[in-house]
């Protein structure tokens, strides 16, 4: 007889769980019989007896079962005797497998595998958020039955212990963790594993016939109700009845340390060859320490899938946050290497200007330039000239470049860094000619740090840093080692980027060095609404074949033309690739007329306000009344304040260069119909404009999400929302269904930002770039997950300016309500 325990936080799945896998020809189960609990809780000493003739007279009705209990007995032979009742159970009825239902076992797994060495646990895992808010509500709402006791922070508690339990045991081979959420996804796929892990063949009746189970193991028990409903992810979220905003944040920050634990943490050394990193497949987060030659550098958190993160990946996550730390240490050992010995002043940091300027130098072949001569146009060389027709040439950066005559009015410029495509580049002709160095200061100029990024990535990552090989040389090695592949994006074995049969979206229209430049893992469960989302913008899409029916080479790829594959055929990894460069964006973009900015000539714009509006409405709770918001208007205009708008941050941020005058970002969450009411008029009479964030979802109806807190009203619609992107108001998205990011996995978080993009792009008919947190909630997983789902920028709530060092997706917006007065200095 095989003895199986389901045991997890209460309101985590257990029930559907448990009625999903008795529903199984092999497998009898029954209502929770609390019998460990009532065994070892010292609180319930005594209270056996009364529990067990509960159990078996009243709700299985077999009262004969209890003739051989004796509460005199040693633990240990109370146990034996309840193992004997259920193992004669399950013989009656011809079964090979009893499953025991109690969420409160998780609290003494040990002693149970005491009792039974060959038990099995299963382990139910659900997100945060939900199970609280579900515990919550039905310890309110049915408190006779609960107990007391069971206050907010209690209800967290339980969650937490049950998350950190079950973590304890992700190695053991007697246990196997599932995820709530992962079930509802792929109900056949969780199940099949589960039976494989219980010794028996899946059977699809399973799916069938569990209604009827459910029905019977919830004993009808009021908190059960509508157990017996179809086994699917629902868009109705306890909490957003239940939680204020301020109690949602609380909860955040335990669910935050809870997540942060669980983590599945190594360590990797930059100048050792980086692979692929295998985790337990119910880990959904890495965080990776990064050490250079020893040093630790920081740390890198990103999201796993099915068991692993790519080396291309977290090359590249490397290379973007600490590039510049890498390439210093390259030029230490590389003025070492040349003979000068006084150790100690070497491997002092360099000024960050004299290292971008020796950057410069290596990268484009030019030792006795001066940093301001690589982005002078003009500068004459002699180089041989060449002729093409073509509109898209392609270059790489360590190879000389030639002088170009061309009967066009600009070319497009598809640059290359070791091999690797980093963006395209318009050059404009003059004369039917384009020179050597006009190329190399436009590619400069338009490319920037991104430059470093990439040749960080290709040619100094997973290699000694020391050795005679400049960065110059060491590309052009890595680029002649690309040639000789397949393609330059994937190949399988030394080399290659992306593994095979792998589903890859390219490259999204946006400035280069911008999340549009970074590789990331997508959760293959998400493909459909990912595919969604980058059909409607145009983005290509293609699936790696096998090594033998590779083209020779590909790098502008036009629109998306493969079939993406049904549920059941999923492929294991689904990529965003930057390297494959697609045709430009397919959208309608919508002009309109916008007066011209009168600029403060005395003043410069170094930090930005980004201020954050929620209502403006005569009424309502926290809502900034119009008459305020008029005069806010009016002090920001006679200050010398001006809209700005998100690329022109971008480009400041950039080029490390302030905005002219008294610049200002103003942002209004959630796309409430008075907005357009009151809000816009006002903004108008002013010359201000505006980014309006949508719950896509949610568009047309109200404000589900804040009902706990605020009254009901009713949000802007497609009629609204047209007229004022014609105005020439910004729209951006504040995710799906508005829930907090960090409580969700990382397939959740994704399908949140593709769904709104996917939406909101077809709606609006062009591309949505900004993102804003709801509540305010993000982490490093939560933004690159964003920026990998097609987001440019993301903003949360923080009590300060912008300043040139925040990343783009995680811009800081001061709240404006009706209690705090606006002061900008």
């Amino acid at each position: 007889m095989k003895r199986i325990f389901l045991v997890g936080s209460p309101r985590s799945g257990t029930t559907i769980l448990q009625s999903l896998l008795a529903a199984h020809p092999e497998v009898i189960s029954f209502p929770e019989s609390k019998f460990f609990h009532y065994l070892l809780y010292d609180q319930f000493a005594g209270k056996l007896p009364g529990r067990m003739e509960a159990f078996f007279k009243d709700e299985i009705k077999r009262p004969e079962l209890l003739k051989d209990f004796d509460d005199s007995q040693t633990v240990e032979a109370k146990a034996s005797w309840f193992v004997r009742v259920l193992d004669g159970l399950a013989a009656e009825q011809k079964k090979s497998i009893w499953l025991e239902k109690t969420p409160e076992h998780i609290y003494f797994i040990d002693d149970i595998q005491r009792f039974l060495p060959d038990a099995k646990f299963i382990h139910i895992l659900r997100n945060g958020m939900d199970t609280i808010a579900s515990m919550y509500e039905a310890t309110r709402s049915f408190n006779e039955l609960w107990g007391v006791g069971w206050d907010l922070n209690h209800c967290i508690d339980r969650w937490e212990h049950a998350m950190l339990t079950s973590h304890k045991y992700i190695n053991k081979s007697n246990h196997i963790l599932v995820k709530y959420e992962d079930l509802l996804d792929n109900k056949t796929q969780i199940l099949g594993k589960i039976c494989n892990f219980m010794g028996i063949e899946y059977d699809s009746t399973m799916l069938v016939n569990y209604q009827e189970k459910a029905a019977k193991l919830s004993l009808n028990l009021p908190w059960h109700k509508g157990i017996e409903r179809d086994v699917k992810s629902s868009n109705v979220h306890k909490y957003h009845k239940i939680f204020t905003r301020k109690e949602i944040r609380y909860i955040l920050d335990k669910i935050q340390r809870v997540k942060e634990e669980m983590a599945w943490k190594v360590t990797v050394e930059v100048t050792e060859p980086i692979s692929d990193i295998y985790a337990w497949q119910i880990c959904d987060r890495l965080s990776c320490t990064i050490k250079l030659e020893g040093i630790k550098l920081g740390i890198i958190e990103l999201p796993i899938w099915d068991g692993m993160v790519a080396a291309s990946v977290l090359a590249d996550a490397v290379a973007a946050q600490f590039a510049w730390q890498i390439l210093d240490r390259f030029f230490q050992r590389n003025r070492c290497e040349k003979g000068n010995k006084l150790w100690e002043t070497l491997l002092e940091p360099l000024h960050p200007k004299h290292d971008w300027t020796l950057f410069m130098q290596e990268l484009w072949g030019r030792p006795h330039w001066h940093l301001e001569d690589f982005y002078k146009p003009e500068i004459a060389e002699e180089v041989s000239t060449i002729t093409v027709e073509k509109k898209l040439i392609v270059l790489e950066i360590s190879e000389g470049f030639a002088n170009i005559k061309v009967e066009l009015s600009e070319i497009d410029v598809l640059v290359k860094v070791g091999g690797v495509a980093v963006g395209i580049v318009t050059v404009a002709v003059e004369n039917n000619f384009v020179s050597a160095q006009k190329l190399r200061s436009t590619i400069t100029r338009n490319i920037g740090f991104e430059l470093c990024v990439a040749t960080v990535r290709e040619a100094l990552l997973g290699k000694p840093l020391n050795g005679k090989q400049g960065l110059r040389s060491r590309l052009a090695s890595c680029a002649q080692q690309r040639s000789n592949l397949p393609d330059c994006w994937n190949a399988p074995g030394a080399g290659g980027i992306y593994p095979e049969n792998a589903v890859i979206f390219g490259r999204r229209s946006g400035a280069i060095g911008t999340s549009v430049s970074r590789r990331a893992s997508l959760p293959a469960a998400a493909l459909q609404e990912i595919e969604s989302a980058a059909a409607i913008a145009g983005e290509p899409t293609m699936q790696i074949p096998p090594e033998n029916e590779f083209p020779k080479q590909v790098f502008y790829v036009g629109e998306p033309t493969m079939q993406i594959p049904q549920e059941n055929e999923f492929p294991k990894q689904v990529f965003y690739a930057p390297e494959i460069i697609g045709s430009k964006s397919s959208y309608r973009e919508v002009s309109h007329s916008v007066k011209p900015q009168v600029f403060d000539n005395h003043s410069l714009t170094q930090k930005l306000p980004i201020l954050s509006y929620r209502r403006i409405s005569p009424d309502g709770l926290d809502a900034v009344t119009p008459q305020i918001f008029e005069q806010q208007l009016h002090n920001l205009k006679d200050h010398g304040y001006y809209s700005a708008s998100w690329e022109n941050w971008r480009s400041a941020k950039l080029a490390k260069t302030p905005l002219p005058g008294k610049a200002v970002l103003m942002t209004f969450d959630g796309g409430y119909l008075d907005f357009f009411q009151y809000a816009w008029p006002v903004l108008k009479r002013f010359d201000f404009t505006g980014t309006v964030f949508l719950v896509a979802e949610s568009i047309g109806k109200t404000n589900s999400w804040e009902k706990a807190e605020f009254e009901e009203v009713p949000l802007m619609g497609w009629p609204e929302i047209l007229q004022l992107r014609d105005a020439g108001i910004e729209f951006g998205s504040m995710s799906a269904t508005h829930q907090p990011l960090t409580a969700l996995s990382p397939t959740e978080i994704v399908r949140e930002a593709v769904k709104s993009r996917a939406i909101l792009g077809r709606g609006l008919e062009k591309s949505v770039k900004c993102f804003a947190y709801p509540y305010g909630d993000f982490d490093p997983i939560v933004a690159h997950l964003i920026g990998a789902s097609g987001y440019t920028f993301g903003v949360s709530y923080q009590l300060n300016f912008s300043s040139f060092d925040d990343s783009l997706l995680s811009l800081p917006r001061i709240q404006v309500t009706a209690e705090n007065a606006l002061k900008l200095a």
